[in-house]
């Protein structure tokens, strides 16, 4: 792993357990055990160290959302296959998806561009909007529904990994609640 790769690594473990005021770059570079100029010099800011960080697990969960959907028929099943991979992503990834639940509520979120935030969600908006044409879900803004469809991921993943189950539990669990998110918004 090269020093980057591994300050983004360490920075990840040290955010997600002490949060990103209690970590300074000093632990950081520290801990991955080079320099700290050598860490401002990949990220000549802490806030730069977080929001590459942030881009970079975005990225990683958008490539397995995104190889989840490539056999995919329907617009219901694409949507469908999002919400489910989303949840096998956060399960398997459970340090990289507390950090994107702790960025998405901090005021980091709102120094990533808009134009980043949009390319990022317009796949996901794309579905729903797809789903509005042809009728299976109700007609409103496609934002709402993104956000309904996030919430639920989050709230979901918060059961899933507070509670024991088997993998078997945890397919029927997420098959289960994909049904219920369904029936809210189905037309």
């Amino acid at each position: 792993m090269d020093k980057r790769e591994k300050l983004l690594q360490t920075a990840l473990e040290l955010f997600v357990s002490q949060g990103f005021n209690d970590t300074p770059t000093s632990k950081i570079a520290k801990e991955a055990g080079v320099a700290t100029g050598t860490l401002f010099y990949f990220f000549p800011t802490k806030d730069e160290l977080i929001i590459s960080l942030y881009l970079k697990l975005k990225g990683q969960a958008a490539e397995s959302i995104n190889a989840a959907l490539v056999d995919v028929k329907s617009t219901k099943e694409a949507i469908k296959a999002y919400y489910q991979e989303s949840l096998k992503w956060s399960i398997r990834n459970p340090t990289e998806f507390s950090f994107l639940a702790q960025f998405s509520n901090s005021p980091y979120l709102k120094r990533i561009g808009t134009d980043e935030i949009s390319a990022q969600i317009a796949p996901v908006l794309q579905l729903f909007e797809e789903a509005i044409e042809e009728q299976l879900v109700v007609d409103i803004d496609v934002k709402l529904l993104y956000a309904l469809i996030s919430n639920q991921v989050f709230g979901v993943n918060q059961y899933l990994s507070s509670n024991k189950f088997t993998k078997d539990e945890q397919h029927h669990i997420i098959e289960d609640t994909f049904l219920m998110f369904w029936k809210m918004i189905e037309d």
